[in-house]
């Protein structure tokens, strides 16, 4: 419930973010079509590596790489260059997706092969279904309150040409340029948003800051001791009838 916090903002925020620094939309959707066939290459290596009693092993291998994405994609965004995107730049967009999308990869897979071994084959898919729905659920509770948080440690308003706003008021309501309504106003009255602060980094850090200590305190101490467990640990016990 708590191990994919470091990088929810990365995966919930940063496609809008390069949609915002001036990314094409159709050039975002070849981006992640690329990385499809790489996904499948991902969880056939991933498979490969769960096999035997350090099934997390893979699952931990994606978690510091997808930390160590959330900082890079970081860089990324602050140094993304004004549109047109030059080729090299958006090469480099493919390829830094295909990593990340990998580690993605690596850790569903790793989780999936350990949720394999140690469910108990009486209610097998019962079982399995539970785990994995717990997992899943750790990577969509975050989502409203990153984004959230996003919006909330951004300031952004509107400068708008006092000879093009039909009134002052128009002026004074496009200031804020955070919320859709906000935007919106600011384009109808001819205006432009200008990011002072944006939240993305601020929340992005806080994430990543708060995984490393979950995962140097909590989590790989308890990754480690759950792979130990003997399968008999993970069977339920029938009581007598």
């Amino acid at each position: 419930m708590l191990a994919k916090i470091g990088f929810q903002t990365h995966e919930a925020a940063t496609n809008l973010k390069l949609v915002e620094k001036g990314l094409n939309k159709e050039d975002l959707a070849l981006v992640v079509l690329v990385d499809f066939p790489f996904q499948i290459i991902g969880g056939w290596l991933a498979a490969r590596w769960s096999v035997g009693d350090k099934a997390l092993r893979p699952w931990i291998w994606g978690f510091w790489a997808r930390l160590g994405f959330a900082v890079y994609y970081m860089a990324i965004l602050w140094v993304f260059p004004r549109p047109p995107t030059p080729p090299s730049f958006f090469l480099l967009l493919i390829v830094s997706n295909v990593f990340s999308s990998f580690a993605s990869t690596v850790q569903f897979v790793g989780m999936s092969a350990f949720h394999t071994q140690i469910a108990d084959p009486v209610i097998g898919g019962t079982y399995m279904t539970l785990l994995n729905t717990i997992s899943n659920l750790g990577g969509t509770w975050p989502r409203f309150f990153v984004l959230r948080g996003v919006d909330a440690f951004t300031v952004a308003t509107c400068h708008v040409d006092s000879s093009l706003a039909k009134a002052s008021q128009l002026v004074a309501a496009g200031a804020e340029c955070v919320s859709e309504a906000g935007k919106t106003l600011c384009t109808e009255g001819g205006g432009k948003c200008v990011i002072e602060r944006d939240g993305y980094y601020m929340m992005s850090s806080l994430c990543v800051g708060l995984a490393v200590v979950l995962l140097v305190t909590f989590i790989l101490p308890t990754a480690k001791m759950l792979q130990a467990l003997p399968l008999q640990k993970w069977r339920i016990k029938s009581g007598p009838r």
